[in-house]
This record gives C-alpha cells, structure tokens and sequence, in this order.
C-alpha cells in the first residue's frame, strides 16, 4: 500500500521554510530606515556644518563639525549641545524670577582631546516681553 501523494511531499516545518514574522519584517523595515536616514544625516552634516532642533525658545540641541587649529593642536571630529531650561532660582517664582538656563556641551573627536562643558545663563523678561541676559546662574 502506498501513501497518498499529499502525505508523501510535507516536509519537516523548518525556519528556512517559514515566511518572516511581523516582528522580523517590521526590525528589517527599521533597520533599512536606519540604514538610509545615517547618510542623509551625515550628508547635512558636511553641507551645513551644523544641525539645530529647536523645540521651544530656550530648549534645543545642536550637532556640529569641529574643524580647527586650537591652541592644544589640531582638532577634528563633532561637537553635541543640549539646552534645557532649569527650575528658578532662589526665592522667586518662575513667572517673575529669573529663567535659567544649563547648557551640556560634549566633543567626540577622533584628533585632539577635550572635555566637556555645563554652562548655565539666566535671563528675565523684560517689560516688552522678551528675554535680556541677567549673567549666570547663582
């Protein structure tokens, strides 16, 4: 007696004989996503100098080039800063007190050597509504 011919073609269920999984497909889309928005980054990067995201009037971060001669040598590679507003300082409330500012600066050079930085600036609202520097924080 012979097996029916629908029985005599099944295969053991392999991996290879399986077809991609949600999961595997949407890592494969993000990977080629990644893949195509490096370049374009870096490609910005070398037009402009810089790249700036801007998401309030005192909060932001930045990405540029440093290409240069310092009094240490020569310096290449990239420079990150990042912006935040802090809480106000002293006694005062945030609506009549002064808005602080920490700027977080970091080199990542591949030439050259640097550490990185905390700057804080405060600022108050003038009687027109903008801000004037008031010197830094306390």
């Amino acid at each position: 007696m012979t097996a029916p011919a629908s029985q005599s073609n099944m295969r053991p269920a392999s991996p290879m004989n399986q077809p991609v999984s949600r999961w595997g497909c949407l890592g494969g889309c993000v990977f080629l996503l990644l893949l195509a928005i490096v370049p374009m980054f870096i490609f910005l990067l070398l037009v402009r100098g810089e790249l700036t995201w801007r998401r309030g009037e005192f909060v932001e971060d930045r990405v540029w080039l440093i290409t240069g001669q310092t009094a240490s040598g020569d310096e290449r590679g990239l420079g990150y800063s990042s912006s935040r507003t802090v809480t106000a300082v002293s006694d005062e409330t945030a609506a009549s007190g002064p808005l602080c500012v920490r700027t977080q600066v970091y080199f990542f050079l591949w030439r050259g050597q640097s550490e990185h930085l905390t700057l804080c600036d405060c600022y108050t609202r003038s009687a027109n509504g903008l801000y004037e520097a008031s010197g830094s924080c306390p």
